[in-house]
Parts: C-alpha cells; sequence; structure tokens
C-alpha cells in the first residue's frame, strides 16, 4: 500500500493559504490522487486540479501549466528526493511502499554470498527501507555499502537517467542488489556499473540476475547505433517537459554531426512516440535527447532512435575513434 505524505500537504495549504490547488503524480497513483483530492476539498474551500497526463519522474514537473491555470501551489507526489522544492510553486510530496522485504531478502543471501561486497540501492519508493535492508544483509556476514547521495538524490537512490550512488561505488563492490520490480532501474544500475546486478522483487519474492539482459540490450543499443551511421538526414528531439529541455547538450550534438556532413533537423516533442516520429518520413535516424529509457526499452521504433549516450558513442565513431561500454557513466544525460 502507497502511503502518501498528507500532513505537509494541509500544512503547507495551511502556511500559504492558496485558491487554487494542483495535483501531479504518476500514472500508478491517478486513484489515489483523486481521493486525496477529494479529501482535500472537504477540508478547505479551495478549488483543485489534478493533472491527468503521463507523469514520467522529478523531470517531468508542469510549472509552465499551472502558470497558465493561476495555479498557486502544485504538489509534485511520487518521485521522493532530498528537496522539498522546485521553482516557485512545485511542491515536492513523499509517497513511500509499505511492501516488506524480509522474504526475498531472506532469498537473496545464498545468491549475494557468492559476491561478498555488495552494494544496495533503491528508488524512492522504498528508500526509507533502505537502512533496514542493508542492516538485515551486514547480519548475514555480507559487506554492504550504500553510496552516498549526490545532487538532490538520497543515500542509495538512483533515478532512471542517473545511477551516480552505485557508479560511485563501483569499484568498492563485486555486486549490486537493487530493492524494487522496476526492470528499468536495475537495468541502469547494470549497465552504468558494468557490475552484477540482482533485483529483489518484494511482491513476488523473487531474486532476478539482470546481468544477462544488461548484456541483451547493450548489444540492442550498439545494432541501433551503427544503423544510424550511415543516416545522411538525423532528427534531433528536443523534450518539451520541463526538465528535459536540454538545448546546450542539442547545440552541442548537432554541431558536432555538422562537422560530418550529417543534415539535422530540430524537432520538439512532448510525447516522443513512434506514430509521431512516422509522419517525418524524409528524416533516417532520430537522436532523443528527453530521456533515456525512451530509446533503452521504449516502444519499438521504425528507425533508429538514440539516447544521449548513444548520440556521443556515434560522434566518437564518426571521429575515428574506438566505442565501447556506451552506458559506463554516472549520468546519461
Amino acid at each position: 500500500m502507497i502511503w502518501i505524505d498528507e500532513d505537509k500537504i494541509v500544512s503547507e495549504i495551511e502556511k500559504m493559504k492558496p485558491k487554487i490547488v494542483a495535483f501531479n503524480a504518476p500514472n500508478g497513483l491517478l486513484m489515489k490522487i483523486e481521493e486525496l483530492a477529494s479529501k482535500i476539498q472537504g477540508l478547505f474551500n479551495l478549488q483543485i486540479i489534478t493533472f491527468a497526463d503521463p507523469c514520467y519522474g522529478i523531470c517531468d514537473t508542469v510549472d509552465n501549466e499551472v502558470e497558465k491555470l493561476g495555479v498557486d501551489i502544485v504538489f509534485h507526489i511520487g518521485h521522493n528526493v532530498a528537496i522539498d522544492k522546485i521553482g516557485k510553486k512545485t511542491i515536492l510530496i513523499d509517497a513511500l511502499d509499505d511492501i516488506k522485504f524480509d522474504e526475498v531478502l531472506k532469498a537473496s543471501i545464498t545468491t549475494l554470498m557468492n559476491y561478498k561486497k555488495i552494494g544496495l540501492c533503491t528508488i524512492s519508493q522504498h528508500i526509507h527501507q533502505i537502512e533496514i535492508a542493508r542492516s538485515f544483509l551486514q547480519k548475514k556476514n555480507l559487506e554492504v555499502i550504500v553510496g552516498k547521495r549526490k545532487g538532490f538524490m538520497k543515500d542509495g537512490q538512483v533515478l532512471g537517467c542517473d545511477f551516480s550512488t552505485a557508479f560511485n561505488i563501483r569499484k568498492s563492490v563485486n555486486a549490486f542488489a537493487f530493492l524494487g520490480q522496476s526492470v528499468f532501474h536495475a537495468l541502469g544500475i547494470a549497465l552504468s556499473t558494468g557490475k552484477p546486478t540482482f533485483m529483489l522483487d518484494p511482491y513476488y519474492r523473487e531474486v532476478s540476475d539482470i546481468t544477462p539482459l544488461a548484456v541483451k540490450m547493450s548489444n540492442k543499443a550498439i545494432l541501433t547505433l551503427y544503423k544510424a551511421l550511415d543516416a545522411n538526414n538525423i532528427g534531433i528531439i528536443i523534450g518539451l517537459k520541463e526538465g528535459q529541455t536540454r538545448l546546450e547538450k542539442v547545440q552541442k550534438i548537432k554541431d558536432e554531426l555538422e562537422k560530418h556532413g550529417k543534415n539535422i533537423s530540430l524537432i520538439a516533442l512532448h510525447e516522443i512516440t513512434n506514430e509521431r516520429l512516422t509522419q517525418l518520413q524524409n528524416i533516417d535516424a532520430f537522436i532523443q535527447t528527453a530521456c533515456p529509457r525512451i530509446s533503452i526499452d521504449g516502444e519499438k521504433f521504425n528507425k533508429p532512435i538514440l539516447s544521449i549516450p548513444q548520440a556521443e558513442a556515434l560522434i566518437e565513431i564518426l571521429d575515428g575513434k574506438e566505442c565501447k561500454n556506451i552506458f559506463q557513466n554516472n549520468r546519461w544525460v
């Protein structure tokens, strides 16, 4: 069951006395947000707007939209980090999953004992469990390291584009244990660190070796990169979500590719889908600078669509350099 910090919401409303409040949350929380909105409406005499578009992470805030709607406060729920506020109006609200890891931790001991030194990571909804898990594993004579916080992430937390807390301890551990059911985040740890990675799923109480999948996805990413190598007309996609508009990165990639005679088109999109890109028939390959997940484990695309790490590797190949370990970096944006 997901616990949302309603007390903080009530406290902020009492302090700031807004007339219009908005909620922004991932798809999986929308039903709970509807209930929460009704509850808050009953407590205060104010207007509530719920954003029902998909929300993918801390990069996917709605500051521009709330200005258009005259919203006084927007509560961004479910992407817990070490800061409380983004911009002028976005207040971050924790949402934590109360699922216990006891059984899957017990099940993991036989596997993890083969590696002795373990790096421990998780995502926002399980971050409150990380010290409990570390204590349990240490009592089983495992050496456990939790990477220190980086930027606005908490100790041991990873994001879909930032694996700094794992990457920075990769040389001190022999393998990683990821607490949660998110294959993408576990895959990111494996690709970023180059270390064996095990996903500890508390719902099915299963321990999954993510390493073979990481090898498969790395090979797939390299194949896509080489398919784009001969493309003459390349579209660089600018993400219009507020935390995904990386204009300096776009310009740098554009300049480097133009040095090699590539024809570059700049495209702006909120939602990057195969259906939208299919309309752009004169473009041979795409580079999207919004979110690495779109290229790595998103929907299937008819044409190559590269993430930033793949685009940087493409430029290295065009420069005559050797390309290896595309994703072994702390950040992918």
